[in-house]
């Protein structure tokens, strides 16, 4: 096993933490990032379980001079990057009729323009040494939108966008792109999730129907959310492999989805979407 620099965002929970950890476990040199690194007590206490160090710095994808401090700190201790893992972000629920421009760009800043401007920090030496990989954690919710997930569909689907234009553009540089698609998991994104303002007000047109699709995606994580670990799992199996996959969906529902988008007629998807979402 060669060890790796590897840079991951968002580990204070979720994917990004036990992603961390388990490179960490696998023999790389893991720079852990956050936001908020006064949120690092979940992600010390797994490491110490787990009997592995990992170097945790700040991060904030919406900070540009933070994450350029971040990278010029980690280059000048370590030489190089060799794995950065998009994986900070957000949900924010509601209708497009509630959602107001400011959330919308909130949600595009983090989701979509973060993962990008710190690619954008690596890429430069990647390309010149010939060898790294970008990881983005995109979602399942890419490739099919649901009613009162917009802003986070569209986030998702654009960063799934701008990483297979990015594969061609690297791939010639030695610089692999690869892109993890979750199905539902059971992290704390769903409890952290965010609502327009606007969603809340009972006087919205779109009162019920977000308040249907909350309790439905409540219900849902609870009851059928995976181990979020099977994620940590395939992010570090593409950091380990000579050739990492291009594209990976990772969870049944994720699989069962994308299979029956392709076989079902679009009407008849839609109406089958509707329905489950009880809109």
């Amino acid at each position: 096993m060669v060890q790796k620099v590897v840079l991951i965002t968002g580990c204070s929970s979720g994917f990004g933490l036990l992603a961390a950890v388990e490179a960490a476990r696998r023999g790389h040199q893991v720079i852990a990032t956050m936001r908020n690194i006064t949120k690092r007590a979940a992600l010390d206490a797994a490491a110490q379980k787990a009997h592995v160090q990992v170097d945790v710095q700040v991060c904030d994808v919406d900070d540009s001079a933070s994450m350029h401090a971040c990278v010029a700190d980690v280059q000048a201790r370590y030489g190089h990057i060799d794995v950065l893992v998009n994986n900070a972000g957000f949900g924010m629920g509601g209708s497009i009729y509630d959602l107001s421009m400011a959330e919308l760009r909130a949600q595009m800043e983090t989701n979509f323009f973060g993962a990008v401007a710190l690619t954008k920090e690596v890429l430069p030496a990647m390309l010149q040494r010939k060898s790294g990989l970008i990881l983005n954690v995109t979602s399942v919710a890419a490739l099919h939108s649901a009613p009162g997930t917009g802003a986070y569909n569209a986030s998702k689907r654009a960063l799934e966008g701008l990483s297979e234009a990015l594969r061609f553009e690297t791939e010639p540089f030695g610089v692999h792109v690869t892109t993890v698609l979750p199905g539902v998991f059971k992290t704390e994104v769903f409890e952290k999730r965010l609502s327009a303002q606007a969603a809340l007000v009972e006087t919205s047109p779109y009162f019920a129907m977000s308040q249907k699709i909350g309790q439905f995606v409540d219900e849902r994580a609870a009851k059928d959310g995976e181990d979020p670990r099977k994620v940590a799992e395939v992010i570090c199996n593409a950091i380990d492999a000579k050739k990492p996959p291009l594209q990976v969906l990772v969870g049944v529902d994720a699989r069962i989805q994308t299979w029956g988008r392709k076989v079902l007629p679009e009407r008849l998807w839609f109406a089958l979407v509707a329905r489950v979402m009880g809109v």
